[in-house]
């Protein structure tokens, strides 16, 4: 070797930097994922849902406001869905939600049955967007009509307008 090149090693000072850039990177990188699973979701029957729902706020907060979601396409949420649930389709929900649903502190998710995987991906996806208190409703709408509870049909005249989506 050249006489007057001389090897270095790195300082613990520059070492210690190197590692902080590298964990601060890492941080950053998956901390803004936010992913759930199963283990997330918090199914309810239909008793518990509307329990739920109508649980008044004590002396300190006012009383919760809440909502049925339907993730279903707007043609099997006329055919039948939970009286006064928000049709809010799967594919529209990640640009949706976020200033349709705000005014609600309680959401209730619902598919068409037990084997209706929509729900659970909805509820997902809605815990995924920053909402807090998301039920999954256990049997979808065939536990709620076999509960006695109201369905109705058709379109409330006062949903929301989304924009309708091209044939392909």
């Amino acid at each position: 070797m050249n006489g007057n090149l001389e090897m270095r090693r790195p300082t613990t000072h520059t070492t210690a930097l190197r590692t902080a850039t590298w964990i601060g990177l890492f941080a950053a990188l998956t901390a803004c994922t936010l992913t759930t699973s199963d283990r997330n979701l918090v199914y309810v029957d239909s008793y518990h849902a509307i329990e739920a729902m109508n649980k008044p706020g004590n002396a300190f907060q006012s009383a919760k406001t809440s909502a049925f979601i339907d993730p279903r396409t707007r043609l099997v949420y006329a055919q039948e869905h939970v009286a006064g649930a928000i049709n809010l389709p799967f594919e529209d929900m990640t640009l949706e939600a976020p200033g349709l649903l705000e005014k609600y502190d309680i959401l209730v998710v619902y598919g068409s049955d037990y084997t209706d995987i929509l729900a659970s991906a909805a509820s997902k996806r809605l815990l995924e967007l920053g909402f807090t208190t998301v039920y999954t409703l256990e049997g979808g709408l065939k536990a709620w009509k076999k509960s006695g509870n109201e369905v109705q049909t058709g379109v409330p005249a006062d949903a929301p307008e989304l924009p309708d989506k091209p044939v392909i």
